[in-house]
Parts: structure tokens; sequence; C-alpha cells
């Protein structure tokens, strides 16, 4: 069992200090897995257009939704990168559908 240490009222003070507490507790992965349940749930709703273009809509969210987390420090520069490069594989995949 893994154990974590209590929230103080230093943890919990503002909203970043909770989400950072939360990301800690949960080993850094809290708003990574966020992230790709975004991604699915926008890929899903954008699933009625053609595959290309729901690829694309979901990681060019996720992209952006990345930059702003890495740039607060919640999610590792990898995770970024990740969304950044299914994001290249999207606008390749879409510039190669037919019209």
């Amino acid at each position: 069992m893994a154990y974590y240490t209590p929230a103080t009222n230093n943890d919990t003070q503002g909203i970043f200090e909770f989400f950072r507490f939360v990301n800690i507790t949960a080993d850094g992965l809290f708003f990574v897995v966020m992230l790709f349940v975004i991604w699915i749930i926008g890929f899903l709703a954008i699933k009625q257009y053609s595959t290309p273009k729901a690829w694309t809509f979901a990681s060019f969210f996720c992209a952006i939704l990345s930059i702003l987390l890495a740039v607060l420090d919640l999610v590792a520069p990898k995770f970024m990168y990740i969304f950044l490069i299914l994001l290249g594989i999207g606008l390749v995949w879409l510039k190669l559908e037919p019209s």
C-alpha cells in the first residue's frame, strides 16, 4: 500500500497548490491521464466527420492543454512532446486524405 503525506493548509490554500498536491500524490500522472481522457472524448465527439479530422482536432486541443500544463510544471515535457507528435501525425494524415 502506498502511503502519502496528508494535505496541510499550505497544500490546499489555492487552486494551483491543490492541483500540484493532487498531481504529486498521484506520482505526476493525474494530468497525464486527464489529457488522454480529454483526447479520447474529443476524438469520439468529432468522429462523425472523417477519422483524420477527429485525430487532428483531439491532438491539437490536447497539445494546447499540455503546453499550458507543462509551462505550469504540472506535466512533464515528454508528454507535451507526445501530443505534439500526435498532432504532427494527424496533420500528415489529414494532408494525405483524398478530398
